[in-house]
């Protein structure tokens, strides 16, 4: 059970995917086939890519496959390398903490404001929440990799095929 639930974040963006193909697919169908279309599946369709851009990215940041440029890491130290490890892990924290912030705040306002959703009707700060809640997620991710550096652990790093590429490129 501990593994599914360690896995729930990937099965969570999985059938997100699959429910934004799967409205896509009615839309299409429908709008082309009865000549009739779904007023809110364009806005809902909207707001769940949304939620999966931010819960896709989280999961990157937690298995160590974000976009990286390790040029210089090739060339330093190992010392230097966890250096700069936490160095980064700091930067990106400290700005996904006040994006987090700023992200609680706005969606305060919209939950005092009241407002709705135009077509759904769904309450503005629930389309407004991803985005506090997973980079605070991905901040907090951040901040342990500045531990992980610090104790000298190793980076998780993304495929074995990007390992023996930057294997390869470290020893140019």
């Amino acid at each position: 059970m501990l593994r599914h639930l360690k896995n729930l974040e990937g099965y969570i963006l999985s059938l997100t995917f699959v429910s934004l193909a799967l409205i896509a697919t009615v839309q299409v169908l429908c709008r082309y086939v009865f000549n009739y279309s779904f007023t809110w599946f364009e806005e809902g369709g909207r707001y769940i890519g949304i939620f999966a851009t931010f819960l896709g990215a989280s999961l990157a940041v937690k298995k160590g496959t974000h976009f990286s440029t390790e040029v210089l890491s090739g060339f330093l130290s190992p010392k230097a390398r966890r250096v700069q490890r936490a160095f980064i892990g700091l930067i990106c924290g400290s700005f996904l903490s006040i994006l987090a912030f700023y992200g609680f705040r706005l969606v305060l306002k919209q939950y005092g404001f009241g407002t709705t959703t135009p077509t759904i009707e769904m309450p503005m700060y629930i389309a407004y929440l991803p985005i506090p809640v997973f980079c605070s997620i991905m901040a907090l991710r951040f901040f342990k990799s500045i531990v992980d550096a610090i104790r000298g652990d190793e980076p998780l790093s993304g495929s074995s095929e990007d390992a023996n590429i930057a294997g390869k490129a470290s020893m140019l």
